[in-house]
Formats: C-alpha cells, structure tokens, sequence
C-alpha cells in the first residue's frame, strides 16, 4: 500500500466548491481504486491544506494517473482555481488503522445536516 501526500493552496472563497469537488469524486476515484482520500486543514487561519491519498500500489496509482476520468477532474473549473504542490509517495512499512474508532467518529463534524460524509 502506498500513501500520497500533497499540499494545496485553496483560496478561501473556493474552500466549500473544493471540498465539495473532492466528495463529488469519490465514485470514480473508488472504481479505479482509491482505498482513502483526506482534505486536512492546518488549525487556525492560514497554511496549505494537505491532501492524503492511499493506493493499494504504485501500479494502481500510476493508471488513475492515466486515465481520461482524471483529466476530466483536473479540467474543472474548481480544480484550476486550487495550487497544487507536487506530490509525495510514501511506502506504508508499519501501523495500523483503528477502522472501528474511525467509523464510530463523524470525520466532518461541520457537514450540514442533509450532507452525506460517509
């Protein structure tokens, strides 16, 4: 499994269209493979927000890289007002993930009410 990690620059008044660009991608990242994706944002005003990403392997990556579906992403209107920095790959060697704690926690606790975060 391999983990990218990647800083972006999101204009305030883009933030809610940039979140909501990354939710609306989560099936076609998922059909090629995507195992997680996360949007941090540094506490406080200021400071890049980091994007995480975790692949099953380079080779799975590197064909989302690839394909046409992300062009279409990358080509949208939201996608170009956002600087992206370069991305990092990580091999994962160890840890571990607490997939009940993680689904027992809302990972949007400031979603609306009718927004699904799951």
């Amino acid at each position: 499994m391999i983990v990218c990690l990647r800083t972006v620059a999101v204009p305030p008044e883009w933030r809610d269209r940039y979140l909501a660009w990354i939710a609306a991608g989560r099936a076609i990242r998922q059909q090629h493979g995507i195992l997680a994706e996360l949007v941090c944002e540094p506490v406080g005003r200021g400071g890049d927000t980091v994007v995480i990403t975790m692949w099953p392997s380079h080779e799975v990556f590197d064909a989302w890289i690839a394909t046409p579906h992300r062009d279409a992403l990358t080509k949208s209107e939201v996608h170009q007002a956002v600087t992206y920095r370069p991305i990092t790959r990580y091999e994962v060697t160890g840890g571990y993930l607490n997939l009940p704690g993680l689904t027992s926690h809302d990972p949007n606790p400031h979603a609306a009410p009718d927004e699904e975060t799951s």
